[in-house]
């Protein structure tokens, strides 16, 4: 399982005072324009005319009550109709079913040598994909680790007189003792003349479908995580990197000789890609549904156009992923979906000609980074409000590892918000909210937030860190998250705060961390204390100055570093059974949290929550000068509730308590991996698990306790992080490092 994780070290800070006090000063000036109404250019609701007719809907396709407890695998189109192909356990076994649609509903129509197929299958986790080649012969493709093995392996079966034969390539039976495993398949895809093209990470094979037999084989160095067929082609595409949008190649007959490229502008990690036999390419994934026409071997290519929004469909949720579409003839998409949690949707997606286009007003969200729960929202609230429209603009995807440009955030905003483009909502994230809310640019959110809090549906030790002294509030977080420590030979109350840490530290012989540069323990820690060292405008030197004492003990358990090489870095979790015997982790959720207990579980240590210190995320605010004020708090509201916020997406905590509670209590088999890490010298395999209930219950109350904001000041950190140096390494007194703290801040805390 890959896991990235931006912590308090990490690098999105606020630029500074300075750019957001000059961009406040300008938006004064200005005229701000906020929310769309939908109809004519002037803005009105076009009073009088007539609706628009016609246009491509979502609707839910009835799944057969037989299906229950089954797993749907595939969903794929033959002789006009959507075909299912669903595994289960029975006895120790994987068994198979594959279904089609009729005018009645779903017919069973398993082959009988495929309802004959038992698998030893070890554990819950196999790859099926029904294949049906040229020749009327099905393949039945499979990968998994068989029950007593520790090797996952790829087989393939075909029918023979009615019952199943494996025809399996001798190329995936043999070991390959460089890398210590069998051939991996990346993708594989049936074609009419009567061979498979079937691909992994170091080769794209044709293979016989009759006998399994490799017909030609070309070594390969892209990896290609979707491979689907149109029957005379293979289209090939990767969804690892989509950043600057979507490849797809095709290969004539399933070879690379000749191969053509589509590029698509709008690519996302859960893109699913079906072509048609008369050349129509459909794309669909949280961005919408598009359609391809042209010639992808002429000069003009392939021209793209929208059938529905994402937010109008399930690519926009969360709680569910795409696992594959196809289209019928008549250009009717089939979509699958797996939900967290169990159970599959079949979404059909047609043209209904007396469809209304409802929306006549539109919100607009403005984040610099990606957020799983306004997405999710905006698709939920639309689906109750269909009138109303909210898009979201944001700068960063979730998981970025750059530095964040504010300037020229900052910048953007002056423009939006100076012109006709100005969001309604703002998402304040390491923007200098105190700020905007000083020169008037944000709406007081306190008669939203205030009974939520009282009635019990918001944590109050979250929420009511945003109430001002004169009882105005401007900004809510959606989420939070907390700084985990975890750590052995050491207690949760030894790790529980800097004073604490430092006491215990200072009695330790072992650098329990590991070295650390200046600015690496800055970053770990200042946030915790960034809120208290500042009382009204000046530095409060006696705080300051306890904290100080407290990270140079800290550092000299650690040992200090005058830098670090470009490919080294610090210790974390990950060396937590080898080198380290503390590490910090940023939890953003209950599924989140799974890697670091895991880790916990296994060195047999504890955790705590650092500083009881919660890190806001999504913290959310309405422009003052929106044209739909009503509507924007609406959906704020709506934001802040069990039903918005019940689906743990990785994204953070949710601050209401109901969804709290609820995100507890749910299964989190699904979020299990395994993985390897370093123990006592050698790499071992190692299981990222569910957790207990009585640790989840813990967590809850975890949550509910915390009572500290975690602070962030771009300037602060850089005095901190130049005027400690000196102190850390012995060179410089306390006393003087105070004083060249408070030198270097004194102009910018006056400001």
């Amino acid at each position: 399982m890959s896991v990235c994780v931006t912590g308090m070290e990490g690098k999105r800070v606020k630029y500074g005072k300075v750019i957001a006090a000059l961009l406040c000063t300008a938006l004064l000036a200005g005229t701000l324009a906020g929310c769309g109404k939908k109809g004519t250019e002037n803005g009105e609701t076009g009073a009088g005319m007539e609706p628009v007719k016609g246009r491509y809907v979502e609707k839910e396709e009835a799944l057969p009550a037989q299906l229950e407890g089954w797993t749907v695998k595939q969903l794929f189109m033959e002789g006009g109709k959507p075909h299912l192909v669903a595994t289960r356990k029975e006895e120790g076994k994987l068994v198979f079913q594959e279904w089609e649609q009729t005018e009645g509903g779903f017919a069973d129509v398993t082959g009988g040598w495929m309802a004959a197929l038992k698998l030893p299958v070890s554990g819950d986790w196999a790859e099926v994909k029904l294949l049906v080649p040229g020749g009327g012969k099905r393949c039945l493709y499979t990968g998994y680790v068989e029950e007593g093995e520790e090797d996952f392996k790829a087989h393939l079966w075909t029918e023979e007189n009615g019952e199943a034969k494996e025809i399996t390539p001798e190329k995936w039976k043999t070991l390959y003792e460089e890398w210590g495993g069998y051939e991996m398949l990346t993708g594989i895809a049936a074609l009419e003349n009567g061979t498979l093209a079937a691909f992994s990470y170091t080769s794209a094979d044709i293979l016989d479908a009759q006998n399994g037999s490799v017909l030609e084989s070309e070594d390969i160095t892209s990896q290609y995580d979707n491979v689907v067929s149109d029957g005379e082609n293979v289209w090939l595409y990767s969804t690892y990197s989509v950043s600057a949008g979507l490849t797809i190649e095709r290969w004539k007959e399933g070879k690379p000789g000749g191969s053509l490229s589509v590029t698509f502008a709008q690519g996302d990690g859960q893109m699913r890609f079906c072509p048609m036999k008369d050349g129509t390419l459909i794309l669909a994934g949280e961005e919408g549904i598009f359609r391809g026409t042209g010639n992808v071997e002429s000069k003009d290519g392939i021209s793209w156009e929208k059938l529905l929004a994402g937010v109008e469909t399930d690519f926009s949720l969360s709680d569910r992923w795409c696992t594959g579409i196809d289209v019928r003839e008549d250009g009717t998409i089939f979509a699958l979906f797996q939900k967290s949690g169990g159970g599959s949707l079949l979404k059909k997606y047609e043209y209904d000609p007396d469809a209304v286009i409802e929306i006549t007003e539109e919100l607009k969200v403005y984040t610099v980074y990606e957020s799983n729960l306004l997405k999710q929202a905006a698709a939920m609230y639309h689906r109750e409000h269909p009138e109303v429209m909210i898009t979201i603009e944001y700068e960063y995807p979730r998981y970025y590892y750059d530095e964040t440009d504010y300037n020229a955030v900052y910048q953007k905003l002056n423009t939006m918000l100076m012109g006709e483009e100005a969001p309604d909502i703002l998402v304040m994230d390491h923007l200098d909210m105190d700020s905007y809310a000083e020169k008037g640019l944000l709406e007081d959110i306190n008669d939203i937030v205030k009974p939520l809090e009282e009635n019990g549906e918001l944590l109050s030790n979250i929420t009511s860190a945003y109430l001002q002294k004169d009882g105005h509030r401007y900004v809510v977080p959606l989420e939070f998250a907390f700084n985990m420590a975890v750590g052995r030979d050491i207690t949760a109350a030894d790790m529980a705060s800097v004073e604490a840490l430092a006491a215990f530290l200072s009695k330790q012989n072992f650098s329990y961390m590991g070295p650390l540069t200046v600015s690496e323990l800055v970053d770990r820690f200042y946030p915790c204390f960034c809120n208290e060292i500042v009382k009204g405008k000046e530095l409060d030197r006696e705080v300051l100055g306890r904290y100080l004492e407290a990270l140079k003990t800290i550092g000299d358990n650690c040992g200090i570093l005058d830098n670090r090489d470009k490919d080294e870095r610090a210790y974390n979790m990950w060396e937590l059974a080898s080198e380290a015997k503390l590490a910090f982790e940023q939890v953003e959720g209950f599924n989140n949290a799974m890697f670091p207990l895991a880790i916990m579980d296994y060195i047999q240590g504890e955790f705590a929550a650092f500083e009881n210190c919660f890190i806001p995320m999504v913290q959310t605010g309405i422009c003052t000068k929106s044209a739909c004020k009503d509507s924007a708090k609406d959906f704020l509201k709506y934001i802040l509730s069990e039903t918005a916020q019940q689906t743990d997406a990785y994204g953070g905590f949710p601050v209401n308590a109901a969804a709290l509670e609820q995100n507890a209590r749910k299964d989190r088999t699904e979020a299990e991996a395994e993985t390897q890490i370093v123990a006592d010298g050698a790499e071992v395999e190692f299981r990222i698990g569910s957790y207990s209930q009585e640790t989840a219950d813990k967590l809850t109350a975890v949550c509910a306790g915390l009572e500290k904001r975690a602070g962030e000041d771009e300037k602060i950190r850089e005095v901190l992080t130049e005027v400690m140096e000196g102190y850390l390494k012995g060179e410089q007194s306390l006393e003087d490092t105070l004083r060249k703290a408070e030198d270097g801040l004194k102009m910018y805390l006056a400001e």
